[in-house]
């Protein structure tokens, strides 16, 4: 059974040698209800809703819908969200992401080469990780290691949450960006629900434009790769070049906070600052 899910499908590398693994396959865990479980108890802990959950959704349907290569462009209402079938309680299907092939690369230079391009260019401005371990079960579900890692990279870039004016957020699943967006500062915790309510996360007039290609919710999600994309847009948007529809004005620094692993047993992040840098 080492190194595969109950269904046969291959594992991730990074989850083989965890100690609870011999507890959780034969019980036919999955990474839907792990996620299900962090949903419903953010839903206990603070109130959050099932429509509040769909608003991730809608937001990322609202932005796929100007990206001719989006999988789905399609815009969905809360309605839709709440009617597509129950894959495990509280995520219906569309609060899970697509899966795709594809793939996407970044070239890192120094100040030097990156002035000898004759292109507009994007400086890190701050980076970190971090680990979340499950704690033998005394695992708070409502955070992720985003909380640690983000904390280190806003020191690093000399910046705070209100400076960012976009930000790539990894969407396995729509509390996945709830809990990001509350542990990265973007709202108090436990307000991450309203806060998507009120269209924050809708690219370009939204209070935190998030992810204006679609997402993993809409654009792609190749396996568990789907931070690269993130990536990808946020550098778009930089450098001014993202779909006109949903291009931000005067786009000056953009956070992307990819995660590895799940959120309801043990996982890992890590945050990006970038920095529109001319030259």
């Amino acid at each position: 059974m080492a190194g595969k899910f109950s269904a046969g499908l291959p594992m991730p590398s990074a989850f083989h040698d965890a100690p609870e693994l011999g507890f959780e396959i034969p019980f036919g865990t999955s990474i839907v209800p792990e996620y299900a479980l962090a949903a419903r108890r953010h839903m206990y802990e603070f109130g959050t809703t099932a429509r509040q959950l769909a608003e991730v959704k809608v937001a990322a349907s609202m932005n796929a819908r100007h990206n001719p290569n989006a999988v789905l462009r399609k815009t969905v209402t809360v309605e839709q969200v709440l009617d597509s079938p129950m894959i495990a309680d509280p995520l219906h299907k569309f609060d899970c992401c697509i899966n795709t092939d594809g793939g996407g690369a970044l070239v890192v230079v120094s100040e030097d080469v990156a002035r000898s391009l004759g292109r507009q260019c994007v400086a890190v401005r701050g980076h970190a990780t971090a680990v979340k371990a499950s704690f033998g079960g005394r695992n708070d579900l409502t955070c992720t290691a985003a909380a640690q890692s983000g904390a280190r990279a806003y020191e690093m870039a000399g910046v705070g949450p209100r400076d960012i004016d976009y930000v790539g957020l990894y969407d396995s699943f729509t509390i996945t960006v709830i809990e990001q967006v509350e542990d990265l500062g973007f709202c108090e915790k436990g307000k991450g629900g309203p806060f998507v309510e009120s269209g924050a996360l809708r690219s370009p007039h939204g209070s935190l434009p998030t992810n204006s290609d679609g997402g993993g919710l809409c654009n792609n999600h190749p396996g568990a790769r789907g931070g690269m994309p993130k990536m990808v847009e946020a550098v778009r948007q930089l450098r001014g070049e993202a779909t006109p529809e949903v291009q931000l004005r005067d786009c000056e620094i953009a956070l992307v906070n990819g995660i590895g692993g799940s959120i309801g047993t043990r996982m890992g992040s890590g945050t990006v600052i970038l920095g529109r840098e001319v030259v």
